[in-house]
C-alpha cells in the first residue's frame, strides 16, 4: 500500500518557507506527487508548473485521479482542493524533497558550476569519490544519470526538481555514500535546487554567456545564479582565476563553512604547476598542497589544459574527504568523458568530439589545440541553439573563424528557429576572420563534410553537441546519429578510399 501524504502537512512545510498563500478548503490524503498530467495516477497530488501551463493539463490530471493541485492562482474550472503559493517552482521543490523524505541528508552531495566545464568536473569528482570511498557513488549530468538503479538520463543539465529528488530517493535507497550532481544556472534560475543544501559547492567559471530574453536578463542575475550553489554549500571550492573572483569570495565567506581555493597561484589551496604535455594526449602536473606543503604528481589523459583547472577541483574534494593522493591520481590518469574531447584517428585525420558551444569553451578548446598542435590545419563544425544570446553567436563565430583555417557553420537543437537564419548569422558574425566559411543547416551533413573534406594530415573539432542521438527540432527530438558515430563512419569511408586509391 502507498504511503500517504497529508495536505495540511504540505501547507504547514509551505508555511515555513513563506510560500503558502492560501491553504486547500479542507485536509486531503495523497500517495504521490507530479506535474506531468500524462503521468498522473489516482490518488496524486498535482502541481500546475510551467510559463505554458493550460487548464486543461490539470483537467486531464482531475480525469487520471488526481486529488489536489497546487497553483499560484485557483483554476476555477477544476473542481478539486487546492493549495495556493506564491512561487509554484520554489514550492515544487520543497514539496520535492519532503515528498522523498529529504534523501541527500543520507549523502554526501557535491554540486559543480560553471560557464564551461560543468559535465567534464563533475565526472572527475565521481571517479575521485568511488577512488576515495572504495565503492560506487552517485553522478547525476546532462549526459549520465548513475544512482544505483537503472534509469533514463536527463537531457538538461539539472534535472526538474521532481525528477532531481527521485533520483536522490534511489541514491539513499541503494546506500550511495556520496552523489556529484551538475547544476546549471539555469537550475537556479527556475528553482530547480531551491532550497536544497550541498555538503560541497564547486565554482569553476564565469562569461557572459547566457544573456538574453530567454535565460539571463544582465550578468549580474546570471552571476547570481550561480553564486546561490555556494551560498547553500558548506565548503566552497572556487577556482581561483575565475572572472569575479572578489564578488564570489565574498558570497562564499559570508555563508560557508569553509573555502578551497585551487588554481596556479600562490595563495591557492591546491596550487597546480610544471604542466607538460602527455603522448599521445593529456598533461602531466603537480599540486602543492598550502598547508601541507607536500606535492603530488598527477595526469590527465583529455586535451586543453583547462581539463588540468577540471582536474584541480575533484582533487581538492579528494583530498578533503581524506583520500590518498596516489588513489586519487589513478582515478584520474586514463579518465575520458564521452563527447568531451573523444580522439578518433584513421583515414589521414585526427577527429575530436568536444561540447565546447560558447565563446568561453571555443577560446578554451581552440588555443589549447593551436598551442599543442600549432603547424597543423584546423577544421572546425558548429552551430548554435534555440533562442542563443547574440553575444553567444558573436563569441562562437569570431573566435572559430579567428583559430580554425575552416569552419563549418551549422546548427545545435534549433527547435523552433530557422536552420537557416542561424547559419547566416554565424556567417556575419565571423567576417573579418581568417578561416574559410562553408553554411550547412543540416547538421549531419555538414559533419560528415567537415571530416571528408579535411586535407591529409589535419584536426577536425566537431563542437556542440558531444556524444548527444537527439536532436531538438519544432519541439520533438528526433534521432541523430552522433557526432561520434559519424566520425567515425566518414572516418571508415576515408580509409577506404585511400586503400582504393593505393591499389591503382
Amino acid at each position: 500500500m502507498n504511503k500517504q501524504f497529508e495536505s495540511s502537512e504540505a501547507e504547514q512545510l509551505l508555511r515555513h518557507w513563506g510560500l503558502l498563500a492560501a491553504p486547500a478548503d479542507r485536509n486531503v490524503s495523497f500517495s504521490g506527487i507530479t506535474n506531468n498530467s500524462k503521468e498522473t495516477k489516482e490518488g496524486d497530488l498535482f502541481i500546475c508548473k510551467g510559463l505554458n501551463f493550460k487548464p486543461e493539463y490539470l483537467h486531464m490530471a482531475a480525469e487520471k485521479g488526481a486529488v489536489c493541485y497546487v497553483a499560484e492562482k485557483p483554476i476555477e474550472t477544476a473542481d478539486l482542493p487546492h493549495i495556493l503559493v506564491t512561487d509554484v517552482r520554489k514550492a515544487q521543490s520543497i514539496l520535492a524533497q519532503w515528498y522523498y523524505g529529504h534523501p541527500s541528508d543520507s549523502f554526501q552531495l557535491i554540486g559543480v558550476t560553471g560557464t564551461k566545464g560543468k559535465t567534464t568536473t563533475t565526472h572527475m569528482i565521481h571517479a575521485v569519490t568511488e577512488a576515495v570511498l572504495g565503492c560506487p557513488t552517485g553522478l547525476i549530468s546532462g549526459v549520465t544519470c548513475s544512482v544505483g538503479t537503472a534509469v533514463e538520463a536527463p537531457h538538461i543539465s539539472t534535472p526538474e526538481s521532481l525528477d532531481l529528488q527521485f533520483f536522490y530517493s534511489l541514491a539513499r535507497d541503494n546506500h550511495l555514500p556520496a552523489v556529484t550532481t551538475e547544476i546549471s544556472s539555469q537550475a537556479y534560475n527556475v528553482h530547480r535546487v531551491y532550497g536544497q543544501h550541498f555538503d560541497y559547492g564547486v565554482f569553476l567559471n564565469i562569461a557572459p554567456d547566457h544573456i538574453s530574453d530567454y535565460e539571463h536578463p544582465t550578468m549580474e542575475q546570471y552571476l547570481q545564479c550561480k553564486i546561490d550553489l555556494l551560498e547553500n554549500s558548506d565548503v566552497a571550492v572556487i577556482c581561483r582565476d575565475t572572472d569575479y573572483f572578489d564578488t564570489i569570495y565574498a558570497a562564499a565567506k559570508a555563508k560557508c563553512k569553509r573555502i578551497c581555493l585551487v588554481g596556479e597561484t600562490d595563495d591557492c589551496d591546491y596550487r597546480f604547476h610544471h604542466v607538460e604535455k602527455r603522448s599521445p594526449s593529456g598533461y602531466t602536473f603537480q599540486v602543492t598542497e598550502k598547508d601541507s606543503g607536500q606535492t603530488h604528481d598527477y595526469a590527465v589523459i583529455m586535451d586543453g589544459v583547462f581539463n588540468v583547472k577540471n582536474a584541480m577541483a575533484a582533487i581538492a574534494i579528494g583530498r578533503m574527504m581524506g583520500g590518498a593522493p596516489q588513489a586519487i591520481a589513478d582515478s584520474l590518469r586514463d579518465l575520458t568523458v564521452e563527447g568531451r574531447g573523444d580522439v578518433y584517428v584513421g583515414g589521414g585525420v585526427t577527429v575530436i568530439v568536444n561540447y565546447m558551444h560558447n565563446g568561453i569553451s571555443c577560446k578554451a578548446v581552440l588555443e589549447a589545440m593551436n598551442r599543442d598542435y600549432p603547424d597543423t590545419y584546423k577544421t572546425v563544425m558548429i552551430g548554435i541553439g534555440y533562442r542563443r544570446s547574440p553575444k553567444r553567436v558573436d563569441d562562437i563565430a569570431k573566435i572559430c573563424s579567428q583559430y580554425a583555417d575552416h569552419v563549418y557553420f551549422t546548427v545545435e537543437d534549433p527547435d523552433f528557429d530557422d536552420p537557416v537564419d542561424i547559419v547566416n548569422r554565424l556567417e556575419k558574425a565571423a567576417t573579418g576572420g581568417k578561416a574559410v566559411i562553408t553554411k550547412e543547416p543540416d547538421r549531419a551533413k555538414a559533419a560528415e563534410r567537415a571530416v571528408w573534406e579535411a586535407p591529409e594530415g589535419s584536426i577536425v573539432i566537431l563542437a556542440g553537441k558531444g556524444a548527444e542521438n537527439t536532436h531538438r527540432i519544432n519541439g520533438v527530438l528526433e534521432p541523430y546519429e552522433s557526432d561520434p558515430g559519424i566520425a567515425k563512419r566518414v572516418i571508415a569511408m576515408r580509409e577506404a578510399a585511400r586503400a582504393k586509391k593505393a591499389v591503382k
